[in-house]
């Protein structure tokens, strides 16, 4: 592998920043937030949505793990797993289920109704928040349904990010290509979360209303663009990891040793 391999990670990471921003920079901001944000169904978010689901079939088909025929088993099931569940978060599908079989309290937007607070006010928000699992009004079903979700995704995500944590950090001073692809994996997945807060944090602090109705502003279709585009990236670096690692343990000097 090139010894400049690594830098193909930040490399990509750049460019889809630049893309992001150019499209950013050419679109009204309704025209952006309609293509790139519609609870899951935008088109951008539904040419996200393969980039996830290749992954299961990727992972076993080049394999990046070495080791044991378990070991590599059980890892390789791990990352199907996570990315299933991540296909299940693009698609939504988690609060449809949710909306199905427990149609009394969580409406088809997700939204949480019917249910109290312990000072009596209304609970808002969604399912898959603590406020939702503490409640004691809440069906158990519902919470069971939660508790895995978090746990399917998050749970097996984060076990298997403190397995290869070590690995991880020594790759990327040594400058091995998945680690650093993995490292830009990481700071996309920073970059969603902050866009995702950051339009509500900037009325906070300058003390702005929110939108009326469906008004859409050029900061927030900005960070809408950054927050879609971001976790259509981290399932491209995804990609470039797995195909990284399955080309370097799998050179005739890697089985050798």
């Amino acid at each position: 592998m090139n010894r400049h391999a690594y830098l193909t990670g930040p490399v990509v990471f750049v460019a889809g920043l630049l893309a992001l921003l150019a499209t950013w920079l050419v679109m009204e901001p309704a025209a952006l937030h309609h293509a790139f944000d519609q609870d899951g169904y935008s088109p951008f978010e539904l040419a996200t949505i393969p980039f996830y689901a290749v992954l299961i079939p990727l992972v076993w088909w080049k394999c990046p793990f070495t080791g044991s025929r378990t070991r590599r088993t059980i890892l390789c099931l791990a990352v199907s797993c996570v990315a299933f569940m991540a296909v299940v978060k693009e698609m939504d599908l988690h609060v449809m289920a949710m909306h199905n079989l427990y149609p009394d309290v969580v409406k088809a937007d997700g939204s949480v109704y019917g249910l109290v607070k312990p000072d009596g006010q209304p609970l808002t928000g969604t399912p898959f928040k603590m406020r939702f699992l503490t409640n004691g009004g809440a069906p158990l079903g519902a919470k069971a349904i939660a508790i895995a979700y978090f746990s399917l995704f998050f749970g097996v995500f984060g076990v298997t990010l403190a397995y290869f944590a070590k690995d991880l950090i020594v790759g990327f001073f040594r400058k091995v290509p998945p680690a650093w692809s993995m490292c830009c994996f990481g700071t996309a997945g920073v970059m969603v979360q902050l866009c995702d807060r950051m339009p509500a944090w900037i009325r906070h602090i300058r003390h702005l209303p929110k939108p009326k109705g469906n008004e859409i502003d050029s900061i927030s279709s900005l960070f809408t663009a950054l927050e879609e585009g971001g976790e259509m990236l981290i399932a491209i670096f995804a990609i470039l990891a797995i195909l990284q690692a399955h080309a370097l343990f799998n050179r005739p000097s890697a089985q050798a040793t």
